[in-house]
């Protein structure tokens, strides 16, 4: 019978691990091991082509397990809690030429192409005494030839040490440790500490493991901060990933949901009812907690629509022009508030009496279905708005705008109110049925028909075109005489710029009974 077994070709195997590691997880796993060590602080010492790593630590007792493959040398609860895989050492024998170790009380020095090929290293008393554990790499170089080997590192080190629980000196100057600051408040979680921004959304998280970062969450500014449990466990070898992605991100998730209510409930309950609403009212609707405004007797007035700044007709998604501060409830209650039902063509037509009236729009779609504004707000739909159109003057049923369904047509006067009854409201211009009625008065109305967006971008030549159009329009249909509508016609190279061919000339036009063009000729 023939068997078989599973074989390894260790110097292989360790020759391919290189391309499991960089610079990055080396200095990492530098870090990680003081830490582990107990150290209080870790001193880093660069030249241009040396690291050297000095801690307080503990020290390590037998320096056979800092080069040991899969075999750690801590203690059965570090390993149990950390998941510590015994591979730190060997990140740093692939970016040295050299690594030399001095730890209680013993030391050896070897080139690492030796100690990756396996060659006996020996190891001898060390002179001096010393508290911890010093590391040396010499021949290391920058990963970037760009930048130096020293500014290298100190830049790793602000990124690696951002959460980093043990003071790190570079060259004596001491890495920032922002989120190591102990005045800071993180809130416990079945997934962790988290630090939570209430000026960020929830999804807008990053995470730290054992005190250094992780890829996992959002890599557009992030503003939430996780701390995770040491137990969770990294993909081998240079953890920089956790191995269960798939369903330990939405647990962060889940816990950074939680954390962000529990800040936005303390800021309730600190603050007045008009401060939370005017700094936090976005951030509870944004997040998912719009039940916390229920109770809240005051809202942003950022909620509804800027007439000035936003008048009737299409929004563009980059246009929103709140107004600053709060109202009350009972200011709102007093002054009436109003939300149009229609989501069609028509809505425009509500927009433009509601405009007309100064009334408020209830703009915020997002409340929570108890919020009080909802149950003062009333619904308005183009059907209960009545409209006075006065007399026609000029009508056009293919002007060729954006949207090419309206037709134009200019008129003495425009009025809209309710059918119910009440004040009518002089506007200069409205759109209903498919044509867009403007008067003599009508300036730039082009929000009426379109918002000019083609495959995802706004066109403005379009609109310029569609505004030259509707002006063109109102000045030919408000002329009094031929050469006032021929005047009106003009296009701008006639109208604006100097043509040295026509200079001092007189040009007849002649049209037919249709009103088109038959002829041009000197005079």
């Amino acid at each position: 019978m023939t068997t078989i077994r599973l074989q390894t070709n260790q110097h292989r195997l360790i020759a391919n691990l290189r391309h499991a590691f960089n610079q990055r997880s080396m200095l990492g796993e530098l870090l990680q091991n003081a830490r582990r060590a107990q150290a209080s602080e870790i001193r880093i010492y660069v030249t241009d082509d040396c690291i050297a790593i000095h801690d307080n630590g503990s020290g390590i007792e037998d320096l056979q397990s800092l080069i040991h493959i899969a075999e750690s040398g801590w203690k059965a609860s570090i390993r149990e809690r950390e998941n510590a895989f015994g591979m730190g050492a060997l990140a740093t024998l692939y970016f040295a030429e050299r690594l030399t170790v001095r730890s209680c009380g013993k030391t050896f020095s070897a080139r690492t192409a030796d100690i990756l090929a396996g060659e006996p290293i020996e190891v001898l008393p060390a002179d001096g005494t010393w508290q911890g554990t010093q590391i040396q790499l010499d021949g290391v170089r920058s990963p970037d030839r760009h930048v130096f080997l020293p500014d290298w590192v100190r830049s790793e080190m602000r990124r690696l040490c951002e959460a980093f629980p043990v003071r790190v000196y570079v060259n004596d100057a001491e890495i920032p440790r922002p989120l190591a600051k102990p005045e800071l408040r993180w809130r416990e979680t079945s997934m962790g500490k988290v630090l939570i921004d209430l000026h960020g959304a929830t999804n807008q998280w990053r995470c730290f493991l054992q005190g250094l970062p992780i890829q996992a969450g959002s890599s557009h500014a992030p503003k939430q901060v996780v701390l995770l449990p040491d137990d969770m466990v990294a993909k081998l070898p240079d953890r920089q990933h956790l191995l269960n992605e798939s369903s330990d991100i939405p647990r962060i998730q889940a816990a950074v949901n939680v954390a962000y209510r529990e800040a936005l409930m303390d800021k309730k309950s600190e603050l007045a009812g008009h401060e939370f609403a005017e700094w936090y009212a976005d951030a509870c609707v944004i997040s998912s907690n719009a039940d916390l405004l229920n109770d809240v007797p005051f809202v942003p007035r950022a909620w509804f629509r800027n007439w000035k700044d936003r008048p009737a007709g299409v929004c563009r998604y980059w246009e929103h022009y709140g107004d600053d501060g709060v109202t009350s409830a009972d200011a709102m209650s007093e002054a009436g508030v109003w939300r149009i039902e229609d989501d069609d063509g028509d809505v425009l037509l509500a927009e433009v009496f509601l405009q007309a009236a100064d009334a408020y729009l209830l703009d915020q779609i997002n409340l929570d279905a108890g919020h009080w504004l909802l149950r003062l707000a009333r619904p308005l739909s183009a059907e209960r708005i009545a409209v006075s159109v006065g007399a026609s003057r000029h009508r056009m049923e293919h002007p060729g705008l954006a949207d090419w369904e309206v037709a134009l047509e200019l008129v003495d006067s425009l009025q809209v109110g309710l059918l119910e009854g009440g004040k009518l409201f002089d506007v200069s211009a409205l759109r209903k049925d498919g044509t867009l009625y403007v008067t003599r008065e009508a300036g730039s109305v082009t929000r009426l028909v379109s918002d000019y967006t083609v495959d995802d971008r706004y066109d403005e030549d379009l609109e310029d075109d569609d505004e030259e159009t509707i002006r063109t329009f109102i000045a030919v249909g408000s002329s009094s005489s031929p050469h006032h509508v021929v005047e009106a016609l003009l296009p701008r190279a006639l109208r604006y710029e100097a043509q040295a061919k026509l200079a001092g000339a007189g040009v007849r036009l002649a049209f037919d009974a249709e009103g088109k063009l038959a002829s041009v000729t000197s005079s």
